[in-house]
Formats: structure tokens, C-alpha cells, sequence
């Protein structure tokens, strides 16, 4: 019998609301929430009490039933490091303030270091990064952003459109992890890194509403 949970195909309807947001004009994301739930890591993980008490043969390779949805989990995760890193050299090269300058080149540097551990992870696991339909909104919805970004003027319209879709980004994928991600992660290994790059996208998600709070447009 088939136990695999269903795949990740099924559960990227939000995106489609999330995507709306970003038009083709200069109008910033709509802002989110501050209610996040807090961080799900905790001392007592059972995930992270799981990978320590595994024997380490059992920590090499994924059986062939974990396959379908931790493949497509690794898939999306890798594609959020992509984009955020992408989005983030430009607004490096083309914000006005320093504060979103040193903001952008964070982004970089956490994205990068989470991209290279990830991948580490991956390929001890014997895991692919398969595409799906989530993973696929994602780079759909940074691709609409990215357009956006590209033409607003440069200057304090720059800085706030970035700041702006920084809160929107962080915020939306903090909510994909804890409804379509870690729901659905088999993998003990999984299940902590998953948890690790929460936690970092709730540390970038306060940041960047604290810069959003300090950027105020210049009156016409």
C-alpha cells in the first residue's frame, strides 16, 4: 500500500492570492501581520531528539518512501534561497540608504550560507530537488517582484518597494513552512533544517519591519 502523504501538487492555492499583490505598478505589497507565531525550534525538538538518537548508517540515504514529498520540500526550499539572494544583489547595488544596503547584503550572506547547508544536507540524504507546483508560484511570485523592483524609481521609492516586499516574502514563507512544509516533511533531518530556516526568516522578517517602520517617502 501506498503511505506516502500527498504531494506538495496539491497544496499551493495561497500563492495565488499572494501573487496578486505585487502589480506592475509602484504600489507596495499590502502589509502583513505582526502576529507571527513564534519560532517552532525548541530545546526538545522530537525532530532534533530524533536525528540524535539515529544510528548513523540510518542518517546516510532517505528510503524509497520519503522520496516524493521531502524531494519536493528540498525543491522549494532551495528556490526561496535563489530568488531571495537574486532580489537581494540588486537592492545591494541599488538602494539609497545604508541601512537597506547592510539589510540586502545580510540577506545574501544568511540566504548563502543556508543555500550551502542545504545542499550538504540534501545530498547526504540521497534527496533530488524536485520541482512542484508551489515551488514553481514561488519563482513566479519573485519573478513579479523582481519586475516591479526593476522599475520603480531609484532612491526612497527603491528602498521602501524593497523593504516592503522583504515583510511580504518573509511573512508568506514562514506560513508555507508551518501549513505546507513541515506538515508534511518525513525526514528527522528534514524536519530540523526546516525548522533552522524558520527560525532565520522570522530574525529577517523583524528586521525588515523595523526598516520598513524607519523609511518615510519624501512628500511631493
Amino acid at each position: 500500500m501506498d503511505t506516502r502523504k500527498p504531494s506538495l501538487v496539491t497544496l499551493s492555492f495561497l500563492l495565488a492570492a499572494a501573487c496578486s499583490r505585487t502589480s506592475p505598478d509602484t504600489i507596495p505589497p499590502s502589509q502583513v501581520s505582526t502576529d507571527l507565531p513564534a519560532t517552532n525550534t525548541k530545546p526538545d525538538d522530537p525532530a532534533a531528539v530524533a536525528v540524535a538518537a539515529m544510528p548513523e548508517d540510518a542518517k546516510v540515504k532517505a528510503p524509497p518512501e520519503y522520496m516524493t514529498n521531502d524531494d519536493e520540500i528540498f525543491g522549494v526550499l532551495s528556490i526561496m534561497n535563489e530568488e531571495e539572494m537574486k532580489m537581494a544583489e540588486y537592492a545591494k547595488k541599488w538602494a539609497k540608504g545604508t541601512r537597506v544596503k547592510e539589510y540586502a547584503s545580510q540577506m545574501m550572506t544568511d540566504h548563502g550560507a543556508i543555500k550551502s547547508r542545504e545542499n550538504e544536507t540534501r545530498d547526504r540524504l540521497g534527496l533530488r530537488k524536485t520541482d512542484s507546483r508551489l515551488r514553481d508560484d514561488i519563482k513566479n511570485d519573485a519573478k513579479q517582484k523582481m519586475e516591479v523592483l526593476e522599475k520603480v524609481d531609484k532612491g526612497d521609492a527603491f528602498d521602501k518597494t524593497y523593504v516592503d516586499m522583504q515583510v511580504d516574502s518573509h511573512a508568506m514563507w514562514i506560513n508555507f513552512i508551518d501549513t505546507k512544509l513541515l506538515p508534511h516533511a518525513q525526514m528527522p533531518e528534514l524536519r530540523v533544517e526546516l525548522n533552522n530556516f524558520r527560525s532565520t526568516l522570522e530574525r529577517h522578517y523583524n528586521d525588515a519591519k523595523e526598516l520598513q517602520a524607519s523609511i518615510t517617502l519624501p512628500k511631493s
